[in-house]
């Protein structure tokens, strides 16, 4: 009788450990919500911009044009980042007048929205005017911080360049680079792995207490 007792308390203990590593190695790790990003940028126009050093300068030519742009992402609030075209870009060269020739730095902001969050975004490009080509350069900026209840997003311009050659429009786009940063450290939640490693210690342990309670026996 104490026997079949024993084998039955066995067999119980057995299962109910068989049951626990099975749930441990089946509980899913905690994934944070979907967010979606929506994004929306004003546009902006410089005209003339190479009317500089000496020459006369045409205020149709070296135009820079930066059209509104909006784009929407979605991504895990866990953190992640992503790029978003924010200005879909024109460049219209052309000759500016003898001795304008040279390097001439341009300032630039726009308001950039981040989910309903609007903020201002500074930026300086660089005008380089040759004899046959000029070229526009936009410089990477200062990143800017929306914040959130639960979660923040860093955005930084990517710099880009375009080359005009002779009369024309030259085209290309402004980026900016999403990084979204969770607000607090959460717990991490613990790896199928590290569960099962865990659950076979725990098996281990109650394996030696068996054999010794079999041994005072």
């Amino acid at each position: 009788m104490l026997v079949v007792i024993d084998m039955l308390s066995k067999t119980k203990l057995g299962l109910a450990l068989a049951t626990f590593v099975l749930m441990l190695m089946v509980v899913p790790s905690a994934n944070a919500d979907p967010l979606q990003i929506v994004t929306q940028s004003g546009g902006f126009q410089f005209s003339g911009v190479g009317s500089n050093g000496n020459g006369t300068g045409i205020t149709s030519f070296d135009v820079l044009i930066g059209d509104p742009g909006s784009a929407s992402q979605t991504i895990d609030t866990a953190g992640g980042s992503f790029t978003t075209v924010i200005n879909p870009l024109t460049f219209i060269q052309g000759f500016t007048g003898f001795g304008s020739e040279g390097t001439y730095e341009i300032n630039f902001s726009q308001l950039l929205t981040v989910n309903g969050q609007t903020l201002t975004l500074n930026g300086i490009a660089s005008l380089t005017i040759g004899t046959f080509q000029d070229s526009i350069s936009i410089l990477s900026s200062e990143p800017l911080l929306f914040q959130f209840d639960t979660f923040s997003v860093s955005a930084s311009l990517l710099p880009v360049t375009i080359f005009g050659v002779e009369n024309g429009d030259y085209h290309d786009f402004l980026s900016v680079q999403f990084d979204v940063i969770p607000n607090g450290n959460p717990e991490p939640v613990p790896e199928p792995a590290t569960l099962l490693l865990l659950g076979t210690g725990l098996t281990g342990v109650v394996v030696r207490v068996r054999k010794r309670r079999k041994g005072k026996v």
